[in-house]
């Protein structure tokens, strides 16, 4: 086991420095100004942006600076670089991890509940092709390890983030560099606006399966499979996959029907 000894201190108290602390809503609201102004954090033009990121890392047990660096607001969603994921674990009181092998092929952690193991994250190059993991030829190292890490956070130690689904700003679909930091984060889609007529299709279902069906009628040109295929790729905001699903349906409708009249005709017997 390590012989870091965690900290006993509640680290979401503290700003920057150990004399400087967060009380008010007004103290966060300046905190945010300073540093927003700053110019340091491309994803922090306003002060409420950066206001928004302390306070998920203060939930989450992180001082401001840190969150600041380290978690992203993806899609409504916190990211937390793969580093903040590592020290939380190295840092409580009651879990530990230990990387058993990392190379370019493949990273395997073990995490601990104290002195017993209580399960290992497994991350490889296979699973990397698969999941699309980016910068495979650069820093494959570095990108296992973030993978293996998230995953074992989620698996083994979700009480360190009070039970919330942690992932890495990759898994999120921004783009980033060899050390896990965002470059640039992928753009929400527009929020979809319906015809009046359709508004009202999908107030009636109760399941992915009842939107499938729907689309079924709608596509019976494609099988099932298909039609699951094109719900499962599909983006959309939180809240709003059922719209942008009609949408995406009406399209793929469009597309058929389009091409269907671009067909030669076949000539007669």
């Amino acid at each position: 086991m390590s012989n870091i000894v965690p900290t006993q201190k509640d680290l979401s108290t503290l700003a920057i420095a150990n004399n400087l602390k967060i009380d008010t809503i007004d103290d966060l609201q300046r905190l945010g100004e300073i540093l927003s102004r700053s110019g340091f954090f491309e994803d922090c033009k306003q002060a409420a942006q950066a206001v928004v990121k302390i306070l998920a890392g203060a939930e989450l047990g992180f001082p401001a600076f840190s969150s600041m660096c380290g978690i992203y607001i993806i899609k409504g969603k916190p990211a937390i670089g793969a580093n903040l994921m590592a020290a939380a674990v190295k840092r409580s009181v009651r879990y530990d991890y230990r990387v058993l092998e990392l190379s370019d092929r493949i990273c395997k952690i073990a995490f601990f509940d104290g002195d017993r193991e209580t399960g290992r994250s497994e991350f490889s190059a296979a699973d990397a092709q698969k999941a699309g993991t980016q910068n495979m030829g650069k820093f494959p190292r570095n990108m296992l390890f973030a993978r293996a890490m998230s995953n074992g956070c989620r698996w083994f130690v979700p009480d360190i983030f009070l039970g919330a689904a942690v992932y890495t700003p990759e898994e999120l679909g921004a783009t980033v560099d060899e050390e896990g930091n965002v470059i640039e984060i992928s753009p929400s889609p527009p929020s979809v606006q319906l015809p009046p007529n359709q508004k009202e299709i999908y107030r009636s279902w109760r399941s992915v399966s009842d939107a499938i069906s729907w689309a079924s009628e709608c596509l019976p040109h494609l099988t099932v499979e298909e039609i699951q295929a094109h719900f499962d790729a599909l983006d959309a905001p939180p809240g709003r996959k059922a719209p942008a699903w009609i949408t995406k349906v009406n399209e793929l409708k469009q597309v058929y029907m389009t091409s269907d009249e671009q067909s030669p005709a076949q000539p007669s017997a």
